[in-house]
């Protein structure tokens, strides 16, 4: 897969534009019984972006999408470095200042919860730009809540930080 030019980089962060291809396989899922389930976790289909391909599992509780994850990666073999940076000040402020930068170019990823009332639910997930890391090696998507708060979500680390209000929340270490 050939690396497209980024939109816009922040520091060692490219931000590049994603597409999402659900996996054929979510055409079968049992809309009735997804709607009852107090949380379950499926894999719904890759992330395209930035020359990489990632895997995305949504959380589902009660019929609603609640969580998008990122959690593997086919073309990231830079991934076998180090621990994340996870509680680095310096990545925090980098990324910070990524989603600011997604904010003005008017993105913000997927805005959850998102209901599933049919099976185009989730067909129709339009993921925002996606943030490339390369040293050492993270990929990080970006949601937004209902109450407008920016969350990144990374391959390595988890769930970073949230961001709303232009005030970063720490999310664990």
């Amino acid at each position: 897969m050939k690396k497209p030019k980024p939109l816009a980089t922040v520091g060692k962060i490219e931000i590049h534009r994603a597409k999402f291809r659900p996996f054929e396989t979510v055409k079968y899922l049992d809309i009735a019984a997804l709607k009852r389930a107090a949380k379950t976790q499926i894999e719904i289909g890759t992330v395209e972006g930035g020359g990489r391909e990632i895997t995305i599992v949504a959380e589902v509780r009660k019929g609603m999408i609640t969580r998008l994850t990122p959690v593997g990666c086919k073309g990231c073999s830079e991934a076998k470095g180090g621990p994340a940076r996870k509680g680095s000040a310096a990545l925090k402020k980098e990324l910070k200042a990524a989603l600011a930068r997604i904010r003005e170019m008017g993105h913000s990823g997927p805005r959850l919860p998102i209901p599933i009332r049919t099976v185009r639910s989730f067909l129709d997930i339009d993921i925002g730009p996606i943030t490339i890391e390369f040293f050492p090696f993270n990929l990080c998507i970006t949601l937004e809540n209902m109450d407008g708060e920016i969350c990144m979500y990374c391959l390595r680390g988890g769930l970073i930080f949230c961001l709303g209000e232009g005030t970063i929340k720490p999310t664990g270490s």
